[in-house]
């Protein structure tokens, strides 16, 4: 059975975390990391032309190569593996995984917070405390929508979980009712 490169990507990074965190770079594995996502995100076709048949082995190291040279020695130990085992189409999924994994361990949420005007600092501060209070987190990226439809309040969104509190929910709401009461 073959693995789905999320799976591969969950196993391979969980196995990169471990190591990192005994040699006490697990910072430093993430900026590397955070980095070769970014280059393959630019290059599409790299983790492919790496992991496939279409270029030789040979012009493959060429490549890896150029590309280990702007990491640190874990990540280039971590590459040549990746490489080796023909998995190097799989280092964005090894990347978020990471990253995820690193989220996890840090309290660190992705929220999204969809309102009718842009926020300012100040309440964008106000925010974050409120959703670092409700989902029990140090530290919250914050991802600002401007959305004019909902009308007036905030949605919030943490993961899998949705905090609505915009004036178009609580009209709907308020239609729901009458209607049923009707």
């Amino acid at each position: 059975m073959k693995l789905s490169n999320k799976q591969v990507g969950k196993r391979y990074s969980k196995a990169l975390f471990e190591v990192a965190e005994e040699q006490n770079s697990v910072e430093e594995m993430l900026e590397d990391l955070k980095a070769l996502k970014q280059v393959y995100e630019e290059n599409p076709s790299l983790g492919f032309a790496l992991a496939g048949r279409s270029i030789s082995r040979t012009e493959k190291t060429k490549i890896l190569d150029t590309l280990k040279n702007q990491f640190g020695e874990l990540m280039q130990d971590f590459m040549g593996l990746v490489f080796d085992n023909n998995r190097m189409d799989c280092i964005i999924e090894i990347a978020d995984a990471f990253i995820a994994k690193y989220d996890e361990v840090n309290a660190i949420v992705e929220a999204t917070v969809t309102t009718t005007v842009d926020l300012d600092a100040s309440q964008e501060e106000t925010l974050k405390s409120v959703i670092k209070k409700r989902f029990s987190v140090n530290e919250v990226n914050l991802t600002k929508i401007v959305d004019p439809t909902i009308i007036g309040g905030v949605i919030i969104r943490v993961g899998d979980q949705v905090v609505d509190g915009s004036v178009v929910k609580r009209f709907n709401d308020i239609k729901k009712t009458l209607l049923v009461n009707n």
